[in-house]
Parts: C-alpha cells; sequence; structure tokens
C-alpha cells in the first residue's frame, strides 16, 4: 500500500514501521486515515491564513492533545460547556480538517501533531500562540501501543514491536525528533509565544496548571472558574463523554477508520505510570538508555515525569 493512500495503513505489522514514507520539507509523514495525497495536504496547511486570535495546540501523538484541546476551548469561550465536535474536525491533518478551519469562528483553537515545517507558516510572522503538550515517553509509548491496536484494529501488534519503533528504528519520527524540533524553533526564535504544560502536572494539579494556561490566553481566570473547567475535564467525564457517542468524528475520518475495522475511541486510563504494568525489567533499561542518548545527542531540556 502506498504512503499516500486514503485507505487505512495497517499500522499492527512490523513491516509498516520499515515502509518508506513520503518526506516534505525534510520530515517524513504519518500517514493520516482519509487523507489520500498526503505531500498535496502539507502544502496546503503551510499555506492556511493564520488570524491574529488564532491559538494552536500541538503535540506528539498520545500526549494530551484531546484533553488540553477541550480546556483551551473552555478557557476561551469562558464555559464549561463540551464542544459537540471532536478536535479532529479542525486538526490540520485530519481530512477536510482545513476546509473546517477556514470557516471556523474565531478565536479558533487548532491542534495538530505536525512539525513546524508543515504547520501554516504564517504561525511564525503573526507569533501564533502555541500550547505545547509534553507527555514521558514511556506511558506515551504505552497509550501509542493501545491506540494503535483499537484504532487500526491492530490485533497482532506486540508491545515490543512498537517499542522498536518508537526508538527509531523504523521509518517514523520519534517522540524525541518531534521534541528537537521544537526545542530548535524556541531557540531560533526566542520571542514567539509557546507554553509548555506536561501531561503529568496536569494530572497532578489541574487548576493550578489551568489557571496558569488561562493568563497565558489573557482570559479571565477565577479559582471557582478554573475548577469549575478542570472538574469537568477529568479523565473519567472525558472518557463518558466520549462513550455516550455525543462528540461530532469528522465523517471521512469515522468511515475510513470504521470501514478498516478499527474503533474511534482515544480514552483508556490516563493514568501517570502506566508504563510500569507492560515494561519488563530488560525493555525498561533499555528504553531508559534511549531516552538518556537522546537527550544528550539531541540536546533537550525536559525533564520528564514518570509517576
Amino acid at each position: 500500500m502506498s504512503s499516500d493512500s486514503g485507505e487505512v495503513p495497517p499500522f499492527g505489522t512490523p513491516s509498516l514501521f520499515n515502509k518508506p514514507l513520503l518526506e516534505a520539507y525534510g520530515w517524513k509523514m504519518r500517514p493520516f486515515p482519509g487523507v489520500k495525497d498526503q505531500v498535496a495536504h502539507v502544502e496546503a496547511t503551510r499555506k492556511l491564513r493564520i488570524r491574529d486570535d488564532d491559538v494552536l495546540v500541538a503535540a506528539f501523538p498520545k500526549c494530551g492533545t484531546h484533553w488540553l484541546w477541550e480546556v483551551t476551548q473552555m478557557l476561551l469561550r469562558q464555559t464549561t460547556d463540551y464542544e459537540k465536535r471532536t478536535k479532529e474536525q479542525v486538526m490540520l491533518e485530519s481530512p477536510g480538517g482545513l476546509e473546517r478551519a477556514e470557516q471556523e469562528p474565531s478565536p479558533r483553537i487548532l491542534n495538530s501533531h505536525y512539525p513546524f515545517v508543515h504547520l501554516p507558516q504564517e504561525i511564525i510572522s503573526k507569533k501564533t500562540k502555541i500550547i505545547h503538550v509534553i507527555r514521558n515517553p514511556k506511558d506515551t509509548a504505552v497509550s501509542m501501543f493501545w491506540h494503535t491496536q483499537t484504532i487500526f484494529n491492530a490485533k497482532d501488534l506486540q508491545f515490543q514491536d512498537l517499542l522498536d519503533a518508537v526508538m527509531g528504528k523504523s521509518q517514523l519520527p520519534t517522540q524525541f525528533d518531534y521534541l528537537q524540533q521544537m526545542s530548535e524553533f524556541e531557540r531560533t526564535h526566542t520571542d514567539h509565544p509557546i507554553k509548555h504544560i506536561y501531561y503529568e502536572d496536569m494530572k497532578k494539579e489541574p487548576v493550578k496548571i489551568i489557571k496558569d494556561l488561562a493568563q497565558f490566553l489573557n482570559v479571565p481566570s477565577s479559582d471557582e472558574f478554573c475548577q469549575d473547567v478542570a472538574n469537568a475535564c477529568s479523565f473519567d467525564k472525558m472518557k463518558k463523554i466520549e462513550e455516550t457517542g455525543a462528540k461530532d468524528f469528522p465523517k471521512e475520518l469515522n468511515d475510513a477508520i470504521t470501514g478498516a475495522g478499527g474503533s474511534l475511541k482515544f480514552y483508556r486510563k490516563g493514568i501517570i505510570g502506566d508504563w510500569k504494568n507492560m515494561f519488563t525489567v530488560a525493555q525498561n533499561e533499555t528504553f531508559d538508555a534511549f531516552i538518556d542518548s537522546c537527550i544528550k545527542t539531541k540536546g533537550l531540556n525536559y525533564a520528564f515525569i514518570f509517576e
């Protein structure tokens, strides 16, 4: 299957991880269900016109983008009502996402897993506020494993296959590649407004982090309102909203996923330290060494929170 196919790729098979991927601007592209021409989509994304009050939630996959997107829309709209649509409706790489984003009323809350070279380039000149979500790479890997099994119906995927892929033994860019390009952008654009939010801090001190985020967005942030947002966006409530089917997914994405036997479910446990239930001692030692190596060679300053 070519990497520009609109069909859902077989992420569950190790061969996919070693299959050549298309590149644009020096960055390999993850196939996205329902997008038939990845290169054309990236080009269109780079040209998307950015508004002065846009906000972008940016993160590597499985780091909490759904969560922060929901929190952000509540803060900007000063409500605890849930958005009726899923974030994929205005996700830049989602099929139809660009067209829907152009019709979105301001202020728009865009979201993406794209690296900066694939994002709308006006983000740079307009100094668009960016909320960057970071999660420890062990829990990210575990979440990615279950996500791949569920979304892509990849029941044959073994955890070791996934670990090999996220440790760079595949064609896919790793979480550390993503963090490196984020760090490099920040070093070369020191005046760009970027708010780093750790998934684990949000879990431990949601009201404090939400209040900090509200200040970054320059919106009212009373203790009571921030507590109400934290309560509304608790993992259990967000999971229940998903289970009731109250959120509308883009039809193109829904058809691509369910047509291949997958299921659009994004919430599983949402806890810190679930990696302890998956990693063997040997896998953990190998992964620790990989993390240390990446931090040193890629010049990263992120302090991961593992428990």
